[in-house]
């Protein structure tokens, strides 16, 4: 049976997307933050973040900065 991980993208605008993170098999929203955790148990903490969409079909998660 084949995992399916996460890449996970923070939406830039109206240019795309930049991939910030990939193999992510655990997502945390913490208040204006997402904690992502990949399979060496390495941890990112992305600031000020919204999560916009999980789609597990393709493994992606897309990420919005917070409007300040």
């Amino acid at each position: 049976m084949e995992m399916c991980l996460l890449k996970v993208y923070v939406q830039e605008g109206n240019t795309g997307r930049k991939l910030v993170a990939q193999e992510i098999a655990l997502v945390n929203k913490i208040s204006k933050n997402v904690k992502l955790v990949n399979l060496d148990f390495e941890e990112t903490i992305l600031e000020n973040v919204d999560i916009l969409s999980i789609d597990t079909l393709n493994s992606v998660l897309l990420l919005k900065k917070q409007e300040e």
